[in-house]
């Protein structure tokens, strides 16, 4: 086989492990100087292209500042992405300090509700001495059932002779 085929078998197995990311850097040294240096078949004329192209953005200088103002954005979008990160952190305490204290008040509620009372002592000795305590509690509360019934009665009798007053008004501006 002429050495010149062997080389084109070499460069395509040395294309296939670059484009798979395999190659190491005394690989693509050679791959670069075979298609910077030599004839290249036809069918790798794209490849030559490629590699031409990228020799040349390798060669090209970076402007001026850039590394700067590249590292300038990168402290920024750090910055922002902290900011992000902790306020999402305060949200989640946000939500879980609700959630606590609801629960805490649910469950103060439900002891509070479900606590056993003790047991009310009487306040009267004999069973004639409770019928007597009601009967004054249900006479007091007669007195006031009787004092609101007579206001209610004194502001219907004032309302009836208001309304009469309002109508007689009415009708004479109406004649």
């Amino acid at each position: 086989m002429p050495s010149g085929t062997m080389n084109a078998d070499r460069i395509n197995q040395l294309l296939e492990r670059y484009y798979n990311a395999e190659t190491t850097e005394a690989e693509e040294k050679e791959l670069k100087r075979f298609f910077a240096e030599e004839e290249v078949p036809a069918h790798l004329l794209g490849e030559k292209e490629m590699f031409l192209q990228l020799q040349d953005m390798a060669d090209a200088s970076t402007p001026e500042g850039l590394e700067e103002r590249l590292s300038k954005n990168i402290d920024q979008w750090e910055k922002q992405e902290r900011k992000a990160e902790r306020k999402t952190r305060i949200l989640s305490l946000q939500w879980i300090g609700g959630i606590a204290a609801s629960l805490l008040v649910l469950v103060t509620f439900g002891w509070y509700m479900y606590e056993p009372q003790p047991a009310r002592k009487d306040t009267c000795a004999t069973p004639e001495e409770a019928y007597i305590h009601a009967q004054q509690a249900l006479a007091m509360f007669s007195d006031a059932l009787n004092k609101g019934k007579k206001q209610m009665e004194a502001a219907h009798a004032t309302t009836t002779r208001v309304e009469r007053t309002i109508q007689e008004q009415f009708n004479k501006i109406n004649e």
